[in-house]
């Protein structure tokens, strides 16, 4: 049985409508919010492995849709925000850091304490926990230019925990990663662009446990970042 000519213009009319809701919907994802699955855990404690994290991409910058091309400035960054940024390796898939340096700003790390233009950005640490190998895990909470985050401390595994000071150059931003012993960051990979910036983390949009037949985290979807140690799981 054929399709009347009446069936085939309200079929037609489906397809378009559903093409222009796809269009808008890719459209919004690419230049104004979006979600990513973080695969590692470089910012543990405040982003875990399995983390989907929403994403706001026009907080710094808009682009054209489906490109790098940058069309005007929509917002600046600040110390403390949690970036997306463009693969530094050339990868495809984003790297998730925090902002701990500005252009001009001079970084330094002594010993696991972060510096910022010189002056110390105090951290207070929770009384050490035991994995369950029994490596020792130090949970704290650094004020970053006066905003608190959490982060991570592996002080029995050898680490980068002293560089600089490096004074970040006109444009670019200096980028670490809350697991601080366990990140890849600007520490290897140097200062990175301005223009790379992908957008600002927001919060955790979903998140589906590493043994997966656990299934999701439920008590950490739909939040905005933990910014407080106290509130950290260690693993």
């Amino acid at each position: 049985m054929g399709f009347t000519p009446e069936k085939r213009a309200a079929l037609l009319k489906d397809i378009r409508q559903l093409l222009i809701m796809a269009a808008i919907i890719l459209t919004g994802r690419s230049v104004l919010a979006d979600w990513y699955v973080v695969p590692t855990g470089s910012m543990k404690p405040t982003i875990l492995e399995g983390d989907r994290v929403f994403v706001w991409k026009s907080a710094y910058q808009f682009r054209v849709p489906f490109s790098r091309v940058r069309l005007f400035e929509t917002g600046i960054p600040r110390r403390g925000d949690v970036v997306v940024i463009r693969n530094p390796d050339g990868g495809s898939v984003p790297f998730v850091k925090r902002l701990v340096g500005l252009p001009g700003d001079i970084v330094e790390l002594r010993n696991e304490t972060l510096y910022v233009n010189k002056k110390a950005q105090p951290t207070e640490f929770l009384p050490e926990l035991k994995s369950d190998d029994g490596e020792t895990i130090l949970l704290g909470t650094e004020l970053l230019d006066g905003r608190p985050h959490p982060l991570r401390v592996l002080p029995d595994r050898p680490a980068f925990r002293t560089f600089g000071p490096i004074t970040v150059p006109e444009g670019e931003v200096f980028l670490m990663g809350d697991n601080r012993d366990e990140s890849r960051d600007a520490r290897f990979f140097g200062t990175r662009p301005i223009r790379d910036l992908l957008g600002r983390g927001v919060g955790v949009m979903w998140s589906w446990n590493q043994q997966f037949f656990k299934g999701p985290r439920w008590s950490r979807i739909g939040r905005p970042f933990i910014t407080d140690a106290q509130r950290a799981t260690p693993n």
